[in-house]
């Protein structure tokens, strides 16, 4: 009888994690859940039970805390051994600023947990699935890996974390453990839908940005989390994939056509 996999979902207390936790869930895959709200957190445990888990469990992790995050892989190996899959979607967001107001206490911790937080999870499970001699691990990228948004601490983050996944695709390539990543649109999670409520998002605007005219949900994000950890990926590693309904191409095309306008053939 096959093994049941076993997938870590560091982060996946809410939000895209837990989509992504549910996903692995619902294709019977033994879920851990780590993160630092632990009512949430057992919460995203039971959901990710009645979605099909046969073990969940959730563990309290800071990835701020490097002991933290060798706890969690401590607690993943003695419950379920070395985990096949590994997703790195802790982070924390920024409101836009300029870089000349970027205040440096907010940087220093935007990179502990954004980047470094990504960093730490790679190291303990890349060791530990290294040594197996297989494995996949996602990293949680955004757009903000290709474009330089407005966001001073968390852009340069983001743009470091797809640098990461690329560097460690090629050095545990040849110990058999695969690295990708996605970077999700405008998601319309929870944070976002509170956003909108309370008038300091405009919905309009967001969808004009996009080509498929639409925000990401979180299972959208899933989907692709699942696919890029599954066999079905067994040949790619080292990519970033935009899950974001065209926003990338959206915004300099739209931009371009403003000074370039298609103008219409005549009809003859």
């Amino acid at each position: 009888m096959a093994e049941t996999a076993t997938a870590v979902v560091i982060g996946g207390t809410s939000g895209i994690g837990r989509a992504i936790a549910l996903r692995f869930a619902e294709d019977g895959y033994h879920v851990v859940v780590a993160g630092r709200n632990a009512a949430r957190g057992n919460e995203a445990v039971e959901a990710c039970e009645a979605a099909g888990a046969p073990r969940a469990l959730f563990v309290q992790t800071d990835v701020a805390d490097p002991l933290s995050v060798e706890a969690l892989a401590q607690a993943v190996s003695d419950a379920f051994g070395t985990p096949q899959i590994a997703v790195n979607c802790a982070g924390i967001l920024q409101s836009g600023k300029h870089v000349l107001d970027q205040d440096l206490d907010e940087d220093e911790r935007m990179w502990r947990v954004n980047y470094r937080g990504t960093l730490l999870g790679c190291q303990v499970f890349g060791r530990l699935m290294s040594a197996a001699g297989r494995g996949a691990i996602l990293n949680v990228g955004s757009l903000a890996s290709f474009a330089p948004l407005s966001l001073p601490a968390y852009t340069p983050g983001k743009h470091a974390v797809l640098a990461l996944t690329q560097i460690l695709a090629a050095e545990l390539g040849p110990h058999g453990v695969r690295v990708n990543a996605v970077a999700p649109g405008y998601t319309l999670s929870d944070g976002l839908k509170a956003r909108i409520a309370k008038g300091e998002r405009n919905p309009e605007a967001i969808l004009a940005t996009t080509a498929l005219r639409r925000f990401v949900e979180p299972r959208d994000v899933a989907e692709a989390a699942l696919f890029l950890c599954s066999d079905r990926a067994a040949s790619i590693t080292g990519v970033t994939l935009p899950v974001d309904a065209g926003w990338l191409v959206q915004a300099p095309y739209a931009q371009y056509l403003q000074g370039n306008p298609i103008r219409q053939t005549p009809a003859i």
